[in-house]
């Protein structure tokens, strides 16, 4: 099973040249490598969960937690996502108001933060996606996907803060 996320080498090089492309070109950037990809992200990401805490939850304790968390942080991101693609349309709308905008900027900027301090807790319980020595395969693979989902969150939260939400405010 392959995870569909590469972290970027140099993520400050890749967020200056994001800075430079227009807002359309960001946006459809950002539905297509993010919007799109989480979502298959999720749906590969579930059954291993899934199978590794009914296997290891009850000598592993944190799993289940784990499990709740990343399914909180999946209702997050997906209205996360259906918002994002909201203020999206209205940046093409030419009647809505600036004040319309900044407030749903910084509702979206605000589950930024959500998903960072789910994220925190995820890894805090991992010992940072660290899987216990002699982990069966899936275990492994769990956390190995874990750690890709949240570098890949990591730098979607990044690229919206740094580049596409000033961007919207010019």
């Amino acid at each position: 099973m392959e995870f569909s996320y590469q972290a970027p080498d140099k993520k400050i090089e890749t967020v200056e040249t994001y800075k430079s492309w227009d807002l359309d070109k960001l946006m459809a950037y950002i539905e297509k490598q993010y919007h799109q990809k989480i979502e298959a992200d999720i749906n590969e990401l579930l059954p291993p969960i899934d199978k590794v805490v009914r296997v290891h939850g009850e000598s592993h304790p944190h799993l289940p937690a784990v499990r709740n968390l990343f399914l909180q942080l999946v209702a997050e991101l997906n209205e996360h996502i259906k918002k994002e693609e909201t203020v999206f349309n209205l940046i093409d709308d030419i009647k809505v108001d600036d004040n319309i905008l900044d407030f749903e900027i910084s509702s979206l900027a605000g589950n930024h933060l959500a998903f960072e301090s789910v994220l925190e807790n995820i890894s805090e319980l991992t010992n940072q996606f660290t899987a216990p020595e002699g982990s069966c395969r899936t275990y492994n693979l769990v956390y190995d996907l874990l750690r890709a989902f949240n570098e890949k969150l990591s730098h979607y939260r990044e690229l919206e803060n740094e580049v596409l939400f000033p961007k919207i405010k010019e």
